[in-house]
């Protein structure tokens, strides 16, 4: 698995023009309109559409979701970053790395990308801004543990920004667009779809992996780029591929753990994580039908550390945690996600299954020791 070295709103009109330019083109399929086949003739289609003859140029609808898939690309470009980095190692002395980034406060100069782009908070940074001017960074704070970091730019110099979106909405099949710098071709653009959730590449030094998979290409150089939705909005930070060369499956940090992640960056420089106190296991076919669960998913507990928020609460062994404060739980890797980037003191809801019912218990997060 090869790593990728790599808030204003979007105003409605231009979301609704990417909306209905995608339910135009949904249609379009539907209803055959897109296409003919070639042995039938050209009138016969034509009067089967209702229409008096083919006409030259660009179909409307598929025009219209051109034109709208530019105007959101070049919302999104203008606030991508370029990094150059370089940073101090035991090993080499010095080593320099590539990436890219996006501008998620333009008014104090916040950028945020990878860890593994800066290299820690001792790296010296160089962010080049779309237009081209460049500035010095300083590293706020990094998470190599999430592999995200934080850097700073002299506050009003990036004219553009871009806001959070709600990964949890996704569903395989979600339209994104990726934004970056692979193989050092600044400003690259790609779409695609959204092609499976709750995704563990085992990436090395990554201790909470709950990565979006997507097919949108990027590449060396892409890391640390936003993944976006069609309003625009950051739904995912890329992060690896699968493979050393791009073979069709991205990855990225989804935007419920990255922008909890950045906050804390941003206000403490460095990451208080939420703790449970249970060792989760995965949910089986097998255990799920033993307990009497529709279907295997959420978290199965393996133990309960003693005198832990969840000893308190009342979890026990056995128990299948289902949800955590109303959003459903897929696996004991995204329970992990959750809790840790959920700021320590928070008061949550944990629905589990016992017993084959449903019951609801409320915990206090403690802070987890790093």
């Amino acid at each position: 698995m090869g790593f990728v070295l790599t808030c204003r709103k979007i105003d409605l009109p231009m979301r609704d023009s990417v909306i209905t330019a995608a339910l135009l083109f949904a249609a379009g399929l539907a209803f055959g309109q897109f296409g003919r086949p070639s042995s039938e003739p050209v009138s016969a289609q034509a009067a089967y559409l209702g229409i008096s003859e083919w006409s030259s140029g660009a179909d409307p609808t598929l025009q219209a979701i051109s034109d709208a898939t530019a105007k959101l690309a070049a919302r999104v470009l203008n606030a991508t970053v370029h990094f150059e980095a370089t940073r101090r190692t035991a090993e080499e002395g010095f080593s320099a790395g590539t990436g890219s980034g996006f501008v998620l406060d333009k008014v104090r100069g916040i950028v945020v990308t990878n860890n593994h782009v800066v290299g820690g908070p001792d790296a010296v940074v160089e962010v080049r801004l779309h237009d081209g001017r460049e500035f010095d960074g300083i590293v706020l704070g990094a998470d190599p543990k999430t592999d995200i970091a934080v850097v700073q730019i002299p506050e009003g110099e990036a004219m553009s920004e871009l806001v959070w979106g709600d990964s949890d909405a996704l569903v395989p099949g979600t339209w994104v667009m990726a934004v970056g710098n692979p193989l050092g071709e600044l400003g690259t653009i790609s779409t695609g779809v959204v092609s499976g959730l709750n995704r563990t590449p085992d990436l090395p030094d990554i201790r909470y992996e709950n990565f979006l998979q997507f097919d949108a290409y990027i590449d060396r150089g892409s890391s640390g780029g936003p993944l976006v939705n069609m309003a625009g909005e950051v739904i995912g930070i890329n992060t690896a591929i699968a493979g050393q060369v791009w073979q069709g499956a991205g990855y990225a940090v989804p935007s419920s753990m990255a922008s909890s992640i950045v906050q804390s960056l941003i206000q403490n420089q460095r990451v208080r994580r939420g703790y449970l106190g249970v060792n989760p296991a995965p949910v089986s076919a097998s255990d799920a039908e033993q307990v009497g669960l529709s279907r295997p998913y959420g978290a199965r507990v393996r133990s309960v550390t003693p005198d832990s928020p969840a000893d308190e609460a009342g979890l026990r062994r056995g128990d299948i945690i289902l949800s955590v404060n109303g959003k459903e739980v897929a696996s004991a890797a995204d329970l992990r996600a959750r809790v840790s980037t959920t700021p320590p003191g928070t008061s949550v809801k944990v629905r589990v299954w016992r017993d084959e019912r449903p019951m609801t218990l409320r915990v206090v997060l403690g802070e987890l020791a790093e």
